[in-house]
């Protein structure tokens, strides 16, 4: 009996052995055929982008394959030859509503991020690009004699004529070498966190939003082509509000160098709040 029993054992054994080594091969076959095909197939949208956890596209510029696969056509934009005190410039763009579109039933999202080669950093809502019918230039020619400043290349956030949204920084963001899919609430966040005192402060946080942030960088938000201004002036001390006034008008007027007439966008009294902010901002430093 004992021996029978033995017997019985031993097969049984024998049997969930071969068993599990079966099927841990099948396991094993199963996990190789679903990588390969993850590698081979899937959606266009991953095949065309890489993308990891912070929802970040790798760099794009105008030769990238996905403008292959978007309509282009060439158009005016009098908002970019206010902007710039140009005449009859002319770009090849894409749609950029058209680009969005390959990845809303991915992840959610109401903002993109546009990080551009020079340290600058724009920032536009999903929401305006829709709108205005923003374009994305990846070609640009200005006409004959046109004095191009280095950082006026593609891409470019480009208004179409036929479009009228209100005159801004943002719209004019360019040298574009990567665009990032955001929520505004979290990239606005580690800016918005502090109390302000006064409407005023209020008000100067966001003509900083509009203007300032994306080459002058606070709490890591925003571009750092300008340097922080937190570093560069004590807004504590009301000489070096004024030294600030007049360093921006010397920096972004019309006729500087590098053709980056922000003043056209500040009036004085946004200047006066502007102050105001970064007068609370540093009190926290």
């Amino acid at each position: 009996m004992v021996s029978f029993l033995y017997h019985i054992i031993r097969e049984r054994i024998y049997f969930f052995t071969i068993k599990n080594a079966f099927c841990n091969q099948c396991r094993i076959l199963v996990f190789f055929v679903f990588v390969f095909s993850a590698c081979v197939g899937g959606s266009s949208d991953y095949s065309i982008f890489a993308r990891d956890r912070t929802h970040a596209w790798p760099i794009i510029n105008h030769n990238h394959p996905v403008f292959d696969e978007l309509n282009r056509k060439w158009v005016s934009s009098f908002y970019f030859d206010r902007g710039m005190n140009y005449t009859n410039s002319r770009f090849e763009v894409v749609s950029f509503s058209q680009l969005l579109d390959r990845y809303d039933s991915i992840d959610s999202f109401d903002a993109i991020l546009l990080n551009c080669v020079d340290d600058y950093q724009g920032i536009v809502s999903a929401d305006d690009v829709r709108r205005y019918d923003l374009q994305l230039a990846t070609n640009i020619k200005l006409a004959r004699d046109s004095d191009r400043p280095e950082w006026l290349q593609p891409l470019l956030i480009l208004v179409p004529d036929n479009k009228n949204p209100p005159f801004l920084e943002r719209f004019l963001t360019a040298n574009i070498s990567e665009l990032r899919l955001v929520r505004l609430a979290d990239y606005y966040e580690p800016l918005d966190k502090k109390i302000l005192k006064g409407a005023s402060a209020e008000f100067g946080r966001a003509v900083y939003k509009d203007n300032c942030l994306f080459c002058h960088s606070i709490n890591g938000v925003g571009g750092n082509k300008g340097g922080s201004l937190l570093r560069k002036f004590d807004f504590r001390l009301n000489i070096e509000k004024s030294r600030f006034k007049d360093t921006f008008l010397v920096m972004h007027s019309q006729d500087n160098a590098n053709k980056q007439n922000i003043k056209q966008f500040v009036t004085d009294d946004d200047l006066e709040v502007l102050s105001k902010f970064l007068s609370e901002i540093i009190k926290e430093k």
